[in-house]
């Protein structure tokens, strides 16, 4: 019976560990697709602004995308380590959670329709990456491979 309840604890921090894992590679890749839409095409992301949208904002909606492309592909490659640290995952956390604040704090700027959609995608990913990135810690952790902070 002790066997049994080993086999099962030992399958059950294997599972947590794959969604984990798998939470963080859908978060992932889903900022390198946002990053890569923001590199290509701003001007069609960003139609709601109309029709004049000056260079240097389009710039900057570009250099958002390869921040992203950045940090996606950064945790995609430490994903695919055996037993990842998620630090990668973590440096994405950190980059939603202050847009989030910084989308809250300067929603005049933003409006109430830029606030809104910097938070739909924003604190979703931010709650996700952050939950992996401390999962993936902890299994980590576990196994006696290392911490965040070496």
């Amino acid at each position: 019976m002790n066997g049994s309840l080993c086999a099962v604890s030992a399958f059950m921090r294997q599972t947590e560990a794959m969604n984990d894992r798998s939470i963080a590679r859908s978060i992932a890749l889903g900022r390198v697709a946002f990053g890569l839409t923001m590199l290509l095409i701003p001007h069609t992301v960003m139609a709601r602004l109309g029709d004049d949208k000056p260079g240097p904002l389009m710039w900057m909606a570009r250099a958002f995308g390869i921040r992203d492309m950045v940090l996606g592909f950064g945790a995609i490659m430490e994903l695919t380590e055996e037993n990842p640290e998620g630090r990668w995952v973590a440096y994405g956390a950190a980059a939603d959670t202050c847009d989030a604040v910084a989308a809250v704090v300067w929603r005049e700027e933003l409006g109430v329709g830029g606030m809104a959609a910097t938070l739909s995608l924003a604190v979703p990913a931010a709650a996700g990456g952050w939950w992996s990135a401390f999962g993936l810690h902890r299994t980590r952790a576990t196994h006696g491979t290392g911490t965040m902070s070496t």
